[in-house]
């Protein structure tokens, strides 16, 4: 792997960015020399989460090709998931199939291992499906199902004591561990009561993600956004160059509250704040 050590300088702004001062930020990245495809990425983001769906395309374009400055292999894959809804909405079926054919063309005329080709085949022929409506792909995050006659609180607390005794069910680090398990095996109702009780010290990112996909199921529509905001308030990058939680985009049923109000309001606010 070739990959690009960040400046100081370039790092500041980055955190900048994710801080939500995203007109500022993008007007130093600009007065930056070099790390092109680490300021394509970037202002990739910026445009998925402002609908500039042009602008965004280009970035990805221009950037993703060059993946392997990098270390973090879920830019890749979030982008990807970005990058195909973008196509789609904005009827650019043709060109992303272009992009995607001449991404893989390159990766694979390139000295890089089998095994890593074959990681690109997979991802670009799994999206080519996506771009042309498949659905319940490999590579798609299957929906948590609504569960009505579960497992028991009582059970989970047994669990609780068995596996880890020393955690109390009525806290906080309980929590963070049984919720895990609630959320997908315990009556639906009941587990999403008890995440709510410790919701707002809950630092598993997986955690929020869950909850907010169970309340769009339960046409909760108010309380999915309440989850999801946790889980960007919790949100911290891999690398350096992510300003965003793309992560987001690879859960597809999230797709209808990710408005585009409610995207700007994602961007704007201040992240990362470890």
């Amino acid at each position: 792997m070739n990959i690009v050590k960040i400046p100081r300088k370039l790092r500041d702004i980055f955190a900048i960015l994710r801080n939500g001062q995203i007109e500022a930020g993008l007007e130093q990245l600009e007065k930056i020399k070099g790390f092109g495809p680490q300021k394509a990425i970037v202002k990739a983001e910026t445009g998925y989460f402002s609908n500039d769906y042009e602008n965004a395309m280009a970035n990805d374009e221009n950037g993703l090709p060059f993946d392997e400055q990098w270390y973090a292999g879920n830019i890749l894959f979030e982008h990807f998931f970005a990058y195909s809804n973008a196509a789609i909405i904005s009827k650019n079926i043709s060109r992303a199939e272009n992009f995607y054919r001449n991404f893989l063309a390159e990766k694979e005329k390139s000295d890089l291992p089998e095994h890593r080709i074959n990681v690109y085949r997979h991802q670009v022929k799994n999206h080519l499906a996506k771009l042309y409506g498949e659905k319940d792909l490999i590579i798609d995050n299957n929906l948590p199902p609504i569960v009505t006659n579960g497992k028991s609180t009582g059970e989970f607390i047994a669990q609780l004591k068995e596996y880890r005794p020393g955690l109390a069910f009525n806290s906080i680090e309980g929590a963070e561990y049984i919720l895990n398990f609630m959320l997908e095996q315990g009556n639906t109702d009941e587990s999403l009561a008890y995440y709510e009780k410790f919701a707002d010290k809950i630092v598993n990112n997986n955690t929020h993600i869950h909850a907010t996909r169970l309340y769009l199921l339960a046409k909760e529509s108010g309380k999915a956004k309440k989850s999801l905001m946790r889980f960007v308030n919790n949100w911290y990058p891999v690398e350096h160059i992510q300003i965003t939680p793309m992560i987001l985009f690879s859960y597809e049923d999230l797709y209808p509250i990710l408005t585009k109000e409610f995207k700007q309001e994602i961007l704007n606010m201040p992240k990362a704040k470890q």
